[in-house]
């Protein structure tokens, strides 16, 4: 019996350690600035930017002049779901720039994958909304001194 509680104490602390130690190291992973370029419905080019510092996040869209059209920031939460790794943007402020962004009482959950230098996330399965489920692969940028514009 001593053996039998020793045994599942073990595993249970393996499962609490590891599990911690993987989403670590996702948010070392995370952490910096990603983009992707996308088209509208009227065939408009913009890009999406996320930028990751520890539990915190910055998205924007970007219109073809790098004008910042929406943004938004955050905090983020990474959880197990079954198989799937997701990550929860939480207490969040949005609007058209930094200056007017307004508390947003909606979190979101996104599932996601991380493979060389590019983050996959499946976003607006959560919820019904507004917004079409989509699935981006947003790509790690380099360091830059550019700042996008304000509109």
């Amino acid at each position: 019996m001593k053996t039998i509680l020793i045994t599942i104490l073990t595993a249970i602390a393996l499962a609490t350690f590891f599990p911690g130690t993987a989403f670590a190291d996702d948010l070392q992973e995370l952490s910096g600035k990603w983009t992707v370029k996308k088209t509208n419905a009227e065939g408009q080019a913009y890009s999406q930017v996320i930028e990751i510092t520890k539990d915190k996040f910055t998205f924007r869209i970007l219109n073809s002049d790098d004008r910042v059209v929406f943004f938004a920031k955050g905090d983020i939460q990474l959880q197990k779901l079954g198989p799937f790794n997701s990550i929860k943007f939480k207490n969040m402020k949005i609007g058209e720039s930094s200056e007017d962004a307004q508390p947003f009482d909606e979190d979101r959950d996104s599932i996601y994958q991380l493979t060389d230098g590019t983050l996959t996330l499946a976003s607006n399965f959560d919820a019904k909304r507004e917004q079409a489920p989509s699935l981006d692969v947003y790509k790690k940028a380099a360091s830059t001194a550019k700042e996008p514009k304000a509109l």
